[in-house]
């Protein structure tokens, strides 16, 4: 339990990392903040990290030492019961009398110890959000079963009212009934962009491993941001050769479709999903960077990625 509550730390601190890094990079493209999600992820999901002289993880952190500090490791119990007094008998001479000095026994635990009990909480959680992860995308998928094949992998359903992809090994794209062009046309064109970048993958997988970490609510910030940059960068993938009647009549499907999911989700990958409003302004100011900007940007987020991964002194692991 200890090296998994170091793995959560060591994430939150990555994930404070990519936070800050995200508003100086504003003006470049947000696939570049996903690749920097990706550090975290890994922090997320791997405990063994490798050795640098330097590193953005402080060396407390990555040693263990603070958690171990914070969470003191609970003595086994036939150590603590080592020192108990143990009863003794004394036999004196034949003329004399028997006499046995009989000692208390040690008391024994009444309950579960401390890590048991953390570890009980830990694994009812991560069921929990699980749980509701999949039953939500099963609601979904009985809500869509009667969907009609159109051309391809594309399907229409009267049963939903946002245009979404959905589908692990064969992703495949729902539109609402009667959607009308120019929107239908970006939302095609957003949703195909999903299905190359594979950000049907990506995101349940970040799903998968925040339920693990459910009670750490940097990740959960962490989650969400990463779902906004996962469609921003999406949006702008499909803008990228637009020009400025193109960009407003996209700004326009977003508009006209966009909301708002109440809780976190894994699936689906919903055209207007992800706050619209701040898309929207995002879509109508993007300007694609110059060369220069955006090899310094990239030269920087590898530097980043490699300074969250590595452990510094020495310490290659999260024990």
């Amino acid at each position: 339990m200890h090296t998994f509550l170091n793995m959560s730390l060591t994430a939150s601190i990555a994930a404070g990392v990519v936070m800050v890094l995200r508003l100086f990079l504003k003006k470049v493209p947000r696939w570049i903040t996903c690749l920097l999600w990706a550090v975290v992820l890994l922090r997320m999901v791997c405990p063994v990290g490798f050795s640098l002289p330097v590193s953005l993880m402080p060396e407390t952190v990555s040693s263990g030492a603070y958690v171990e500090r914070v969470l003191p490791q609970q003595a086994p119990a036939a150590e603590t019961q080592a020192t108990a007094p143990i009863p003794a008998t004394t036999t004196q001479t034949p003329t004399s009398r028997e006499t046995t000095t009989v000692t208390p026994a040690a008391q024994q635990p009444t309950g579960p110890d401390r890590d048991t009990v953390l570890t009980i909480l830990w694994a009812a959680g991560s069921i929990a959000c699980l749980t509701w992860g999949a039953v939500s995308y099963l609601r979904l998928r009985l809500r869509i079963a009667d969907a009609i094949l159109i051309e391809k992998n594309i399907y229409e359903t009267d049963q939903i009212d946002s245009p979404f992809v959905c589908g692990f090994f064969r992703p495949r794209i729902y539109l609402p009934v009667g959607l009308a062009e120019p929107d239908r046309r970006y939302v095609l064109l957003h949703e195909q962009a999903h299905i190359r970048r594979r950000d049907y993958l990506t995101k349940p997988l970040a799903y998968v491993a925040l339920c693990f970490h459910w009670f750490n609510p940097v990740l959960w910030l962490a989650y969400h941001l990463f779902g906004r940059d996962i469609e921003t960068a999406t949006d702008q993938a499909v803008i990228r050769s637009f020009g400025r009647t193109e960009t407003a009549g996209y700004a326009a499907a977003l508009l006209h479709l966009g909301h708002k999911p109440s809780f976190p989700q894994a699936v689906p990958l919903a055209f207007g999903e992800e706050n619209p409003k701040h898309r929207i302004r995002s879509v109508l100011s993007y300007k694609k960077p110059a060369f220069w900007v955006l090899f310094v940007a990239v030269v920087a987020c590898l530097a980043a990625c490699v300074l969250l991964l590595g452990n510094s002194g020495g310490h290659v692991d999260g024990r």
